[in-house]
Parts: structure tokens; sequence; C-alpha cells
């Protein structure tokens, strides 16, 4: 009971707190927010005006650890990525040390120059970096070689426990990430969980549709206690949002 309880109260706070945030009706640009969630862990979040999708919401993540504050995929641009780092010291104490971009798209490393600029060490999959140059990114001074499926890379988080980084396999692109922070049972899913709102899969453009399901089953079974799972495009939720983009998926690769 307690855990329909949580998801619900997660619901209710995320609605209240996009209906402060997101920008007005008409408008086609707002500033990056910081939304704290948990001890120690901060939702950002930042705005830009996408043709055929309209103005668009993406999501990171920020988590102060032992050995400093880490930031989970940038904003938009890189303007928008020095207003988020001003947020992180003011909110933190602390510039992030690292980051961890989560695929390549602008949405996740549109201001990687604003986080070198600032001297922060940057952080991506292989095939993010190799993917990058082509589409107008710049890549990550450090690669993850998360070449199989299910393979993980630990880094040293609060009380010795690990800020997690997951590759599920493809799905939203062929390099997609989610990280995972024990002490909160944060999972931070990026584009490949799909918000619940969401009656569709997205941008596909450089997805595989037939693995996607099986890639959101992975991350589902590798972080079984998970209870707040946050995507990129859309209201936090509970462990419901991976069965919601398992079906979206599966009926995406059913469809003719």
């Amino acid at each position: 009971m307690w855990k329909v309880f949580l998801a619900a109260f997660l619901v209710f706070i995320a609605a209240s707190a996009r209906a402060a945030e997101e920008p007005a009706q008409g408008e086609t640009h707002q500033a990056p927010v910081l939304e704290k969630i948990a001890d120690d862990v901060w939702i950002h979040k930042s705005w830009r005006h996408v043709n055929g999708w309209g103005l668009v919401l993406s999501q990171g993540l920020v988590v102060k650890v032992d050995t400093g504050v880490v930031l989970i995929d940038t904003a938009w641009t890189d303007a928008d990525t020095e207003d988020l780092l001003a947020l992180i010291e003011a909110e933190t104490g602390a510039m992030p040390a690292k980051a961890i971009v989560t695929h390549a798209h602008a949405d996740k490393m549109g201001g990687m120059k604003a986080l070198h600029a600032h001297g922060v060490e940057t952080i991506a999959h292989k095939f993010s970096n190799e993917d990058a140059p082509a589409r107008g990114l710049t890549p990550a001074q450090t690669s993850m070689h998360l070449l199989e499926k299910g393979k993980q890379l630990y880094f040293a988080g609060y009380s010795g426990t690990p800020l997690e980084v997951y590759y599920p396999g493809a799905g939203h692109t062929r390099d997609n990430i989610v990280v995972y922070y024990a002490p909160a049972k944060v999972l931070f899913g990026g584009c490949l969980i799909r918000p619940g709102e969401a009656s569709d899969l997205g941008n596909t453009a450089d997805g595989d549709v037939n693995h996607w399901a099986q890639a959101a089953r992975n991350v589902a079974e590798a972080f079984p206690e998970a209870e707040i799972v946050i995507p990129s495009h859309g209201p936090m939720g509970g462990r419901e949002l991976l069965d919601h983009t398992i079906d979206l998926a599966e009926s995406a690769a059913a469809a003719p």
C-alpha cells in the first residue's frame, strides 16, 4: 500500500512543480531551474524550441556525493549550461567535479563547451563520443567502454555507496545509458524511459525500436530497488514508468 501512496505522492509533487516552473504558453525560452527531490539529489530542467515538437523540456540530475558534485547531462545549450552551473554552485556550494552525459543528442550534450570552460571533467559512452561530432556536438573528455549490454561502471559516492552507470543496449539511441543513485533509490532513465503521459516513443530518428523494450526490461531488472524513476521529457514517477516504456516500445515494434 505504501508503494501506491508513494507513487501517487510523486505524481502530485511532479505535477505541482511542473505547473509552477513550465514556460507560459507562447514562450520560446525559459532559464534552467533546479528542483530538489531528495537529500543531495536535484533534477535540473531546461527548455528549447525544437522544430516539429514545440517547446521541449529536458531533464538531468545533480547528485552531491562524498567526492563532490556530479552532473548528469547538460542543459540544451552552452548558455543555459552556464546558467545551470551557477544554480548548482549556489545550491550546493560547489561546481560539479564531473559530468556524465547519457547519449549524444543536444538535450544531453549541448552544453559541453561550457563544462569544459569551467574545468568540469566530462564522461560519456564510447558510442556517444563517436557520434557527437556528426551531430554538431562536442565529445566528452573520457570515454566509457560499456560495449556489452548490462555492463556497469561505478563511481565513488555517498558513504561508500556507488553512483552507478548502466548500459542496457540500444533503445532511444545506440549509446543510451542510465544512472542509479542507491541512497535515494533514484533512477535517471534519460530518453530511454518515457514519461507516464507519453503515448509513443517520441524521437526515434536514431533509435532501435526493435530492441527498445528489451533495453527497458534490462534497466528494470538491473535496479529492482529503484523507487523514483526520472525520464528526460516529463514528470518523474515510480516503476510504472518502466512498464509504460516497455508497453510503448512493444507496440512500436509490432506496428506495420
